[in-house]
């Protein structure tokens, strides 16, 4: 492990076991006091750049607001989790189409095992003492948004979940075609002979779930996003907790703005 000591927080670097085939750098923020801290999960965007991975949280990217995720989030007196999504930065070394082709003929998907390690990431924090696992967030722009909801629906133990440039309706991106506005990496064989964008999404309902994107961005279709946006509202609703659920779109395009960043700190001040 190594430390890094930042004005007011600190920086441990890690290897972790999450699955059965490599491991897993990460990178872990927190407070300088004790803890248990509860505990956010940045989920690091794509940008096609796959030098930066799990770094994005302490150094940031032109698309991100400043200071960094990690810098604001211990200030919130949050720990802060991030780790290399495979194919990122640490665990580079092999294309991305590579990692989806051997993934498929192994009986998996590239989405699914980096899932997986998100998942896995929770099962080695319940082992630790200065962490709050019944307070858990995830968070995460572009391709960590959908790391953040994809998560929340597979695993409970999130209990909020923020989704940045990442409100997606795959069946709205199939009738405009604009399914190559996002990568391949994405795609799961046959998964809407089983079910809708719009139901996994209700598997998070009723915890807490913020969702902005911006009004000029091309890869959250508006027509998908009002879609999903009406049936969320009404499933949260329905199981007593609208206030619960939070929509918005707001001046910008795929990014994070300084209006975006000030509203997901208060969503997560009352719900973590």
């Amino acid at each position: 492990m190594a430390r890094e000591k930042h004005d007011g927080y600190i920086v441990d670097s890690y290897q972790l076991q999450l699955n059965d085939l490599e491991s897993v750098p990460a990178i872990y923020a927190f407070p300088e006091k004790e803890g248990p801290f509860p505990v956010v999960l940045y989920l690091h965007s794509h940008g096609g750049d796959f030098s930066i991975g799990k770094s994005e949280v302490t150094k940031g990217a032109a698309y991100l607001a400043a200071p960094s995720f990690a810098e604001t989030l211990t200030k919130m007196g949050y720990a802060v989790w991030s780790i290399d999504s495979w194919g990122f930065e640490e665990r580079g070394g092999i294309s991305e189409s590579e990692l989806y082709k051997q993934f498929l003929l192994t009986g998996k998907t590239l989405w699914g095992m980096r899932l997986f390690d998100v998942m896995s990431l929770i099962d080695y924090l319940e082992t630790r003492e200065d962490i709050d696992t019944k307070r858990i967030a995830t968070i995460g722009l572009s391709m960590g948004g959908l790391l953040s909801w994809w998560a929340s629906a597979l695993d409970p133990r999130i209990k909020v979940c923020i989704d940045l440039a990442a409100q997606v309706d795959i069946e709205t991106l199939m009738e405009h075609r604009r399914l190559d506005h996002h990568g391949f990496y994405y795609y799961v064989p046959n998964l809407l002979t089983e079910y809708t964008t719009l139901a996994i999404q209700e598997k998070i309902a009723p915890r807490p779930r913020l969702s902005l994107v911006g009004k000029n961005d091309t890869m959250c279709l508006d027509e998908g996003v009002e879609k999903l946006r009406a049936g969320l509202a009404a499933s949260y609703a329905k199981k007593g907790y609208p206030e619960r659920f939070v929509s918005c779109s707001l001046t910008g395009g795929h990014m994070e703005t300084q209006e975006m960043r000030s509203i997901w700190k208060l969503f997560l001040k009352e719900y973590l």
